[in-house]
């Protein structure tokens, strides 16, 4: 038997673990990894490498800083400001959480990222009104991830040079990205995400009460004593320094994970946390799901499930085939694969083979290039997917089964509305 199949078999088998929920994620996510180990489909850097990503280290060091933040008055000031200024109306505190997700995501390339800031204010604000977390979380997560970095500002503004490099590399230089393609592209997909989030999920999700639990996992805030003056300062500071980092990271010179695990050491070493408290927000559940997703992506990337998929494609079309035919399979494929591998290693992989084949065909890639990214974002129906899935499921005290049903619909409305409005506006044959 192959390794690609005995990697297939291990990935079905850890789907239906999940969705069966008998063990916990994180237990399911560690041992398909040891599986894939002991069968030889990664090696120990493989399997072992999510301990060490850059990803995993901002994944605990955000929640360090989240809780340095949770630990001053500020989030329940803000709370207090968003209840009062909505007049204790739980949609108009839907609308202003959301915004806020989106304009954080423009700034803050990594949905992960953005959903540990937002996370502590959205429990601060349920516990403050009653609300189920279960209410919210699913149009946090979700915003979070799909209408990251659309506008063209701040990381948004030079993706166009990124995709461009890709076009170089593969000597297809007859068409070219300009800085506004991607904003185009993606506005249509961003606006109808928001909409749907305020307007129609609410009433798809559970309305249950998610226990408060002291290590973290499905909390809001915990009453404990006020910090004094000075401590209570450096708690705004170092949270403020981390997010205008994340947003100028590339003009400071350090990596994001640099960025983070400063602030994480500076909340302990400032006293703002105390080292338990830091230990104890770590959330160990999300990170060990987080560390066994990296490995299990891993696995269906070295054995070739990529280059597979790729020949499938470049078969599937033809000789021939339509603009939006080719649009719809360089955002299906994408999309179903994000929900189970890294949507950076699903990009990294699909833009060279989208261009490979555009460049095959004749055709335009400008706009199968952002399906491709587009398809890689709608990446929230499955923890595997991103760590913001995994913290948006602990937080709303989601099951596999009811993050598919919630997810489905808007997944099947963003892929109408991606190929049909991309494929129109740059069509493949103009």
């Amino acid at each position: 038997m192959s390794k690609l199949t005995i990697c297939l078999i291990i990935f079905v088998l850890t789907i239906i673990s999940f969705a069966v929920n008998y063990f916990s994620m994180a237990t399911t996510a560690l041992l398909s990894v040891m599986l894939l180990s002991i069968t030889g489909c990664i090696d120990a850097a493989g399997a072992l490498g999510g301990f060490s990503n850059p990803n995993t280290i901002i994944l605990v060091s955000m929640f360090i800083v989240s809780a340095g933040l949770n630990r001053t008055q500020m989030v329940k000031k803000m709370s207090g400001m968003v209840y009062k200024v909505s007049n204790g109306s739980f949609r108009w505190v839907l609308v202003g959480y959301v915004l806020i997700t989106f304009l954080l995501g423009q700034f803050v390339k990594s949905p992960m990222a953005v959903f540990s800031i937002i996370y502590p204010m959205a429990l601060s604000i349920c516990s403050t009104m009653n609300i189920s977390p279960s209410k919210i979380m699913f149009s946090l997560g979700v915003t979070s991830i799909a209408t990251n970095c659309i506008l063209p500002i701040g990381s948004g503004a030079v993706l166009f040079a990124e995709y461009n490099g890709y076009l170089e590399t593969y000597q297809y230089t007859d068409y070219q990205l300009a800085m506004i393609d991607p904003f185009i592209i993606r506005f249509p997909v961003g606006l109808l995400v928001i909409l749907y989030m305020i307007f129609i999920a609410p009433k798809f999700v559970p309305d249950r009460q998610v226990k408060v639990e002291s290590d973290g996992t499905t909390s809001a805030l915990i009453d404990q004593e006020p910090l004094d003056p000075v401590r209570e300062v450096f708690g705004y500071g170092i949270f403020i320094a981390v997010i205008l980092g994340l947003i100028f990271q590339s003009f400071i010179g350090l990596e994001n994970w640099q960025i983070t695990m400063l602030g994480a050491v500076l909340m302990v070493a400032t006293g703002v946390l105390k080292p338990v408290e830091a230990v104890r927000s770590m959330n160990l559940n999300i990170v060990l799901l987080y560390v066994g997703a990296l490995g299990i992506g891993n696995a269906l990337t070295v054995t070739g499930a990529g280059e597979v998929v790729g020949n499938s494609i470049a078969g599937f079309l033809g000789d021939s085939p339509s603009g939006y035919m080719i649009g719809f399979v360089f955002f299906i494929v994408p999309f179903l694969l994000t929900q189970v591998m890294m949507n950076n290693g699903v990009v990294n992989t699909f833009i060279p083979i989208c261009i490979l084949t555009c460049k095959t065909l004749g055709c335009n890639p400008v706009g199968p290039i952002m399906l491709v990214v587009t398809g890689s974002l709608t990446a929230f129906m499955t923890p595997l997917a991103t760590p913001a899935v995994a913290m948006m499921m602990s937080g709303g005290g989601y099951s596999m089964k009811e993050l598919l049903k919630m997810s489905i619909l808007p997944a099947v409305l963003i892929a109408i509305v991606a190929v049909t409005w991309t494929m129109t506006m740059y069509p493949a044959f103009p």
